[in-house]
């Protein structure tokens, strides 16, 4: 699972050095639409892309399977086994594993992905009360499971085959994260947040891209912000030890570089937060001053590795404390 987040994460960075973010937010009525929608089409050959959705997909992929066979384990030993029966129906083959009959049960093999969630989906039918409380979530969200599968399938087994940004963002903030916060709610797995999750910090990614993704139209601009924001937050170091070098040093270079400036992070909160600026003049062909302009392009945390542009909005946009941070004015001669 934190191997699938990273891996989602980072798509925004792809995104953003594509100049995509912006395309992903045209709507049909636009002139650029169909522009815009042949850009998207072409991430799709990307070949970082194509790592970071594959990584992504297999990653849930495997969490997912792991998750199903671990439910079915705790209702019966043997349910996330292979079995050797006649016919495929999986009620019987729960009905001759729970009442203990003559079955032949491959040990060291266990049962494919499809498989485990017909087993899960299956359990949902018992009223003994030796159902996990999971259960129906999973019978509820059958579908995005199903579907997760066959993406796996097709990315594993069919050769690349990938979806586009646009509707990739669409599929993780409406189905594959809702899931994954209802599982972590009504399971021991919400006790293990340490094993996977990232910093504590003011907002959490996850919630935030979600509400993105399943408040009517998908705010692909908000769920870049806290793409860059979520991978932000697994790099803050755990331990301070360095800090007082790190921020030495940001101080450092901002002394020496022309065009940055040094800002606090509104991720992880420490003045390590470097701004860039570009600026440029315009002259006559006297050589007379005519004007000039500057504007503030990326912001880098020394500390914590954020690293975003402007086409993912002001945070303050989103709900940040934190004054404008992408600047820019203009200068004109007055004569």
């Amino acid at each position: 699972m934190r191997l699938a987040l990273k891996a989602y994460f980072n798509t925004y960075y792809i995104c953003s050095k594509k100049r995509l973010v912006s395309s992903m937010c045209v709507t049909p009525s636009d002139p650029l639409y169909d522009i815009s929608m042949v850009q998207i089409d072409r991430l799709c050959e990307n070949v970082d892309y194509q790592e970071q959705y594959m990584q992504t997909i297999f990653h849930f992929h495997h969490f997912f399977e792991l998750f199903l066979k671990d439910i079915l384990r705790r209702v019966h030993v043997n349910l996330a086994n292979k079995i050797m029966l006649n016919g495929k129906d999986s009620s019987e083959i729960l009905k001759v594993l729970l009442n203990s009959g003559d079955v032949d049960i491959k040990q060291d093999n266990t049962a494919e992905f499809a498989v485990d969630l017909d087993r899960v989906c299956t359990l949902s039918k018992r009223t003994d009360g030796s159902v996990p409380i999971v259960v129906k979530t999973i019978t509820d969200y059958k579908n995005t499971l199903k579907d997760l599968n066959t993406l796996r399938n097709k990315a594993w087994h069919k050769g690349i085959y990938i979806l586009k940004i646009t509707e990739f963002d669409q599929f993780i903030s409406q189905n594959i994260l809702p899931l994954l916060v209802k599982v972590l709610k009504t399971t021991q797995y919400g006790d293990l947040e340490k094993y996977w999750k990232y910093e504590e910090v003011e907002f959490d990614p996850i919630n935030e891209i979600i509400s993105a993704g399943c408040s009517g139209v998908v705010d692909y601009k908000r769920i870049a912000f806290f793409k860059s924001y979520g991978l932000a937050c697994y790099r803050i170091p755990r331990w301070n030890y360095d800090l007082l070098d790190i921020k030495a040093k940001a101080k450092a270079i901002v002394r020496t570089v022309h065009d940055l400036e040094l800002e606090t992070c509104y991720v992880c909160n420490e003045e390590t937060l470097l701004v860039s600026t570009v600026s440029d003049h315009e002259i006559d062909q006297e050589g007379n001053f005519l004007g000039a302009w500057w504007n503030t392009t990326a912001a880098e945390c020394l500390n914590c590795s954020l690293s975003v542009f402007p086409d993912a909005g002001e945070p303050k946009d989103y709900g940040v404390k934190k004054e404008v941070l992408w600047k820019s004015e203009d200068y004109e001669y007055e004569t």
